[in-house]
């Protein structure tokens, strides 16, 4: 009896309904607009605390301008909506609660036309002006608080709910929520003047990265990424997605049409693939500019660089070398650091890399074989992990010669190499007779799978041919 009273107590308090701008129905929400806009401007600052803004006036300007245009023509044009441009590869781009849109420019890569911009911030547009993340949260938040009533003498306190509740913001959404921010998309992009169409061609493009993704991934024996949006919720021929396209096109007025197509011109010199902060990967070489930092891969494996970590990668993936860094804290030899973490190293040796001092020896983890290796640089250590997956691990002793040479060609930047630690950047380029992908991919400097990137960036994947006169994205 108590914990039915004290759920039918916390219901009442806290749930509330509020009417959907879009549909005009009884929404069960759990916070106010007020708090929606607040839980927005906090997330915002935690999104921009981990993730840069990319740094180019010009396109951020032209991205706000374009969802400032389509925001005006959504159900709720009172809000001020802010579209940031982040610097990251990755291919995504998400809504908070309240207005604040971010797109990657790794997105912005692959697509090719304002019509494609506008799909991808109309569908954004679509979650905050139906309140995907609120309801989603509040959602989350009943569930926790009826989790929290029911186990409520285990020890868990009401401080648990907001932590319970609050992954719901930042995830990604079912079917039917995608489906609702096509349509409300589609809605937004005609009535400003773009086909509803676009939303197919960012459905191709997406549909294109899904298949070049599982091709990598099987390569590396991981899971293929995924966008949270078009991209996940829709097959690359559906019909539900057609049907509402049409509708929009019959039941809405098209606003005055777009004739510059400013995109291409707008995206020159765009960054693609890896900054500068993060280090830039040109073939089997790795070059950063600020930790003054060359290392290099064997041949053909692959150099993947994620944020804290550079992963060398065999090239059928099964064997892996890591490579992370961290401060220098106390003043040590590399062996005494090493062994402060690991009691159970054998055959271990002092080396010197190119001047760096350090420690390498092989220990066990997982009842597998492993190499690690630590080097000293500038108070900071470079810390090494070099392992095979459980299929292959009797082939350690082959592989570990493959890690003592990623280790062993750690250095500092020649002067030559300094301008190699520049990213790569996109370029326009008019097609002329005889270039073919496989001869513009000769000349690119993209690290891994140059022609199918060229492909992909273009929408021409996997085998589409190039048109004398076309202007396309090339990487420089």
């Amino acid at each position: 009896m108590k914990i039915k009273v004290t759920i039918f107590f916390l219901i009442s308090i806290l749930a509330s309904c509020a009417v959907n701008p879009v549909t005009g129905k009884q929404d069960f929400v759990m916070i106010s607009e007020e708090e929606e806009i607040q839980m927005g401007r906090e997330y915002n600052a935690q999104i921009l605390k981990q993730y840069p803004v990319y740094q180019d006036q010009s396109l951020q300007a032209y991205v706000q301008y374009i969802g400032e245009s389509l925001a005006s023509k959504s159900h709720r044009p009172e809000l001020v909506y802010r579209f940031t441009v982040l610097d990251s590869p990755d291919i995504n781009a998400f809504a908070l609660p309240g207005g604040y849109i971010f797109i990657n420019r790794g997105l912005m890569s692959y697509l090719s036309s304002e019509e494609e911009l506008a799909a991808v911030l109309g569908h954004e547009i679509g979650h905050v002006t139906a309140r995907h993340s609120v309801r989603q949260y509040s959602q989350a938040q009943l569930m926790a608080i009826l989790s929290t009533a029911i186990e409520i003498n285990s020890g868990r306190t009401a401080g648990n709910i907001a932590n319970l509740a609050s992954g719901a913001i930042l995830s990604g959404y079912g079917r039917e929520m995608e489906l609702e921010a096509d349509d409300l998309g589609a809605q937004y992009i005609y009535q400003d003047g773009y086909s509803p169409q676009g939303m197919y061609e960012v459905l191709s493009v997406l549909k294109d990265q899904e298949l070049y993704s599982k091709k990598i991934a099987k390569q590396r024996g991981q899971a293929p990424k995924s966008y949270h949006g078009v991209f996940a919720s829709h097959p690359s021929n559906d019909s539900r997605l057609q049907e509402v396209l049409d509708n929009v096109s019959n039941s809405y007025e098209m606003g005055k049409k777009k004739l510059n197509d400013l995109y291409l011109e707008k995206i020159e010199g765009l960054v693609f693939g890896d900054s500068e902060q993060s280090g830039i990967r040109r073939g089997d070489s790795f070059f950063h500019g600020s930790l003054d930092l060359y290392i290099s891969s064997p041949a053909n494996w692959e150099i993947i660089n994620k944020p804290n970590e550079l992963i060398f990668s065999s090239p059928t993936g099964e064997a892996f070398m890591r490579m992370t860094l961290e401060d220098l804290n106390f003043k040590e030899s590399p062996e005494s650091y090493m062994r402060r973490f690991d009691s159970n190293i054998y055959e271990g040796q002092e080396i010197n890399v190119n001047g760096l001092q350090g420690f390498t020896a092989k220990t066990y983890r997982s009842g597998r074989t492993v190499r690690i290796a630590v080097l000293f640089k500038s108070n900071q250590v470079y810390k090494f992990i070099g392992y095979l997956d459980d299929r292959t691990s009797e082939l350690f002793p082959a592989y570990d010669r493959n890690f003592l040479a990623i280790i062993k060609s750690f250095r500092g930047l020649r002067k030559d190499e300094v301008a190699l630690s520049k990213p790569l950047r996109l370029k326009k380029y008019t097609v002329k007779k005889g270039d073919t992908y496989k001869s513009l991919a000769s000349q690119s400097s993209i690290n891994k799978n140059a022609e199918d990137q060229l492909r992909l960036i273009n929408g021409d994947f996997p085998d589409k041919p190039l048109i004398i006169g076309r202007v396309i994205k090339i990487v420089k």
